[in-house]
């Protein structure tokens, strides 16, 4: 039974089956029973994040897989908390696994032109010169349906597996919320159900065999809250030259290309293209070149040229993908290059 568990949590399809609208109801219908909510886990749409998506502007679904056996080699949890705030174009990822000694916690909160970014429990800013809000909802389903053996969240977690089960019931009818508890001896679940008609929100399932888990929680409305920061460390771009540069007859070249799929286009007036030279030991900036002056060419004090070309591939004025960047010099000796981030007031390509 803990291989079937685990096959039910790791290798159900991605972001299947919110509740139907078809089940047929009458006066306090969100009371529930056994065979009425045997009946709403069959429905094929018992539980669809994505119709939760394109329903709410506000929604918020986390997962925890626990996998707990003595013995077993695969011990650890995997979370997931994706959340979005349509209506304001804000969004959030998080994930953390902690599996036989291997911890990795990150976040990343979006908000138009802002990023945070979270390793533990630190905070990072980043920036994106051409935002676009993208659901993230759809966003992972797009990525999971495009991988289909990547880590994404297992927001397709069908509750047919739960159908047969003889519940017993509790209701609040001020808040309209239903608990429902059974087992069949093998499995323990808690489901929690909110509304009139009842909508499936909460998932607890316990192997009773090895204390293996699963649980999944949806919010919608006002519950759902995501901060954005702008008192935190900023995160240079990524973007740099290759550390071995051609050499061509008198000419030293630095030559890197964006990577397709790069999304965080930045300014030009941002970077600054440095010439390095060694003094004394150390590497010495002996140009620098703002991005936005390209193309230039700079003789630094001994006389030397240092030229920087920007192939904007697409003209769109950013650094984005696709773009060349392109810097040579005929000086000679200990040479680099480099670039320095105005907006973060450090090295590119030095995120952490």
């Amino acid at each position: 039974m803990r291989a079937l568990l685990l096959v039910v949590i790791f290798t159900i399809p991605a972001f299947v089956g919110c509740l139907s609208e078809n089940v047929e109801c009458s006066e306090n219908c969100w009371k529930l029973d056994s065979n009425r909510l045997n009946e709403i886990l069959l429905s094929p749409d018992a539980l669809n994040v994505l119709s939760l998506a394109a329903e709410y502007e506000n929604l918020s679904v986390t997962t925890t897989t626990q996998v707990s056996a003595q013995g077993d080699s695969q011990q650890g949890s995997i979370h997931w908390d994706v959340s979005k705030q349509a209506g304001t174009e804000v969004s959030s990822i998080g994930m953390s696994i902690s599996i036989q000694g291997t911890q990795l916690d990150t976040e990343e909160v979006v908000s138009g032109n802002m990023t945070n970014i979270r390793v533990g429990s630190a905070w990072f800013q980043g920036r994106d010169a051409r935002p676009e809000y993208v659901d993230p909802f759809v966003l992972l389903a797009l990525q999971a349906s495009a991988d289909p053996g990547g880590n994404y969240p297992p927001f397709g977690f069908d509750p047919s597996i739960f159908s047969g089960f003889d519940w017993t019931i509790t209701a609040d009818e001020l808040s309209t919320q239903q608990i429902a508890t059974a087992d069949d001896g093998t499995i323990s679940a808690i489901l929690e159900l909110v509304g009139d008609p009842p909508m499936l929100v909460g998932i607890q399932m316990f192997n009773l065999g090895d204390g293996s888990s699963f649980r999944l929680d949806v919010e919608t409305g006002d519950d759902v809250s995501i901060n954005i920061r702008n008192d935190i460390p900023r995160i240079p771009s990524s973007i740099t030259f290759p550390s071995n540069p051609y050499n061509l007859d008198d000419t030293t070249e630095w030559t890197m290309t964006i990577p397709v799929g790069f999304i965080m286009e930045v300014r030009p007036t941002e970077l600054s293209v440095h010439g390095l030279k060694e003094e004394e030991g150390t590497l010495t900036t002996v140009v620098a070149i703002p991005l936005s002056d390209a193309p230039s060419n700079v003789t630094d004090d001994l006389g030397d040229w240092w030229d920087l070309d920007w192939y904007d591939s697409d003209v769109d004025g950013l650094l984005s993908s696709g773009d060349r960047l392109t810097f040579r010099t005929n000086s000679e000796g200990t040479i680099g290059a480099g670039i320095w981030d105005l907006w973060a007031d450090a090295w590119t390509g030095t995120v952490f």
